[in-house]
């Protein structure tokens, strides 16, 4: 019994797998398309994945406002800080070349 709905693909570098034409042509998809992948133990499934309105879905995401970043900004401010203080505190080699004389 010969099923026309199967393919038979190697798993390339990264895990890569290449779709098959009739694959591509059932699911409606094209090179540059999202592909939704579900796992259901040892079996997964593919289908095409829908954005209804792609600037609905941005609007979705949460954006931070203006206090959070701030917040963001000083304590990015504050880690910066603290590895310069930790760095400047380090001894430092000086090489021959380091030296202004050295290139006269």
């Amino acid at each position: 019994m010969e099923d026309k709905n199967i393919y038979i693909q190697e798993i390339g570098d990264g895990g890569r797998i290449r779709l098959p034409k009739e694959v591509m042509k059932a699911l409606g998809v094209v090179p540059g398309n999202q592909l939704k992948i579900e796992i259901r133990g040892d079996l997964i499934s593919i289908a095409r994945h829908h954005v209804k309105d792609p600037f609905a879905e941005a609007a979705k995401k949460k954006t931070p406002g203006f206090n959070e970043l701030m917040a963001q900004q000083k304590s990015r401010k504050e880690e910066v800080t603290a590895e310069f203080e930790k760095r400047i505190q380090e001894k430092h080699e000086v090489r021959p070349e380091d030296r202004e004389d050295f290139w006269r």
